[in-house]
């Protein structure tokens, strides 16, 4: 932290000093954008472009990471990503990025066109091949695709996981299985796999002796609703369903409260210190700037989407005390698959280990029910399992709950095509249905190995000490 605050004194310095230097104004975005300065990133970066810098398609890249991942802003991203692949029409950082936001707004031909397309510029890298597996549902073993994949599947994680997607689509799960197998395992190489049980102990004390937030206030007009739980449990499905509602608006996995947390000494696990009045009444002021430059209206209400904010709840109800807690829940065993069949961030270590992923989830349950029994009116769990049964009463109940009216919208959440900057882009692009259940079972027999008895208990077992 203090490098940082090093770096980006000495860009705006150099800034002040030489206004025409195109390479500082492009540091100065470098270090803005790092900092969680995002306006100011993008002023830098659009002030190294004017002034001619060289090799502007970068710069023009940047500008559309800015827009696309910080602000929300899936319009202006494409609009740089266009200008710098006109400059450079190979670019293979542009045109990748330009394949992710098609893919993120859910338009399927030209997220496939332009996946093929940078996968031909970069044959060693099979990052453009695996993203082109997840978005053309068309694509078989018997594909070029596939054989490349083959080709490119030794260690490498993305080949493994894109064979595995192809594998388990014409019912090949042994191997299917396998090639997870070695894919989590190459992933351990690089960075070893670790357990939530190595600090849930901590955690679950900081709990039972955190003092609790002052939730008094009941106002709903513009209360946020945070959306959090478990990794892939329909968090990212239920922010669509709101987005579709009148009333809402979303911020995807915002980035917001995890800086905060860390300057508050906390991380992705463990809960920063209580926030003195003064801290509260500041991290509030940031927080209405955040929503400012992602331009929410006022009278809209926000959904923030970030699996993790499940472990800072208390800070979050400390600042934002009408806020509404969404915490998704799902069969385990289907969040396992899932978990493990998705290449995640290096600090979700257990990702690689299905008992880690077991446990890790047993953990998030009792942190769920810690915070449904001491403010039942703030926070709510949602079951996966009862939106695709009974989507219409489970959501007309929650929508009650949350203060507001049905809004028949959400069921057509599927044809929104706004932008999602998650794992499940395609699924939130289909409709509710049964066929979303169940996945565990193609795996039955290597779960059977792995979890025994234990695999026909509902409840996520607490495996690891």
């Amino acid at each position: 932290m203090d490098r940082l605050r090093r770096q980006l004194a000495h860009w705006q310095a150099k800034v002040a000093a030489e206004a025409n230097n195109a390479t500082a104004w492009f540091n100065l975005g470098w270090w803005s954008n790092k900092a969680g300065l995002y306006t100011q990133a993008v002023k830098a970066y659009e002030a190294s472009v004017s002034l001619g810098i060289s090799e502007p398609e970068e710069a023009m890249s940047n500008l559309a990471s800015v827009y696309s991942e910080r602000l929300a802003n899936a319009p202006m991203a494409v609009h740089w990503l266009d200008r710098a692949l006109e400059i450079r029409p190979d670019y293979y950082q542009a045109l990748f990025n330009r394949a992710h936001i098609a893919e993120q707004t859910g338009d399927r031909d030209l997220a496939c066109q332009l996946f093929a397309r940078a996968a031909k510029l970069s044959p060693g890298d099979p990052s453009a091949l695996a993203r082109l597996v997840e978005a053309d549902p068309e694509l078989t073993m018997a594909s070029g695709v596939a054989k490349k994949l083959s080709e490119l599947a030794g260690t490498d994680v993305d080949a493994l996981i894109g064979l595995a997607r192809l594998q388990e689509r014409e019912g090949h799960y042994v191997k299917a299985w396998e090639s997870l197998i070695k894919a989590n395992e190459a992933d351990r190489l690089k960075q070893p796999a670790w357990s939530s049980s190595q600090c849930r102990h901590q955690m679950i004390s900081q709990l039972e002796t955190f003092p609790l937030p002052d939730v008094l206030s009941l106002s709903e007009d513009s209360a946020p609703v945070f959306i959090l739980g478990m990794l892939r449990t329909g968090s990212t499905l239920l922010e669509q369903i709101h987005a579709a509602h009148a009333r809402f608006k979303p911020l995807g996995e915002s980035e917001f409260w995890p800086r905060e947390i860390h300057s508050l000494g906390g991380g992705m696990l463990k809960p920063g210190r209580q926030p003195s009045p003064t801290q509260r009444a500041e991290i509030k002021a940031r927080w209405e700037k955040h929503l400012h430059e992602r331009s929410i209206p006022v009278g809209v209400r926000v959904t923030d989407k970030r699996p993790d904010n499940l472990f800072h709840i208390a800070t979050i109800l400390d600042v934002l005390p009408d806020a509404r807690i969404l915490v998704t829940e799902r069969d385990w065993r289907d969040t396992l698959v899932s978990v493990y069949g998705t290449r995640l961030h290096a600090q979700h270590g257990y990702a690689t280990d299905p008992a880690a992923i077991a446990d890790h989830t047993h953990l998030c349950h009792q942190i769920a029910d810690f915070w449904v029994e001491a403010f039942p009116d703030r926070v709510k769990k949602v079951s996966y399992e009862a939106l695709v049964d009974d989507p219409h009463s489970t959501l007309e109940a929650l929508f009650v709950w949350l203060g507001e009216q049905w809004d028949p919208s959400c069921l057509e959440f599927y044809k929104l095509n706004n932008s999602v900057r998650t794992a499940s882009v395609w699924q939130v692009r289909e409709p509710l249905g049964s066929g979303r259940k169940g996945r565990w079972r193609l795996y039955e027999e290597p779960l059977r190995q792995l979890f025994g008895a234990a695999l026909d208990d509902p409840f996520p077992p607490k495996l690891l000490s």
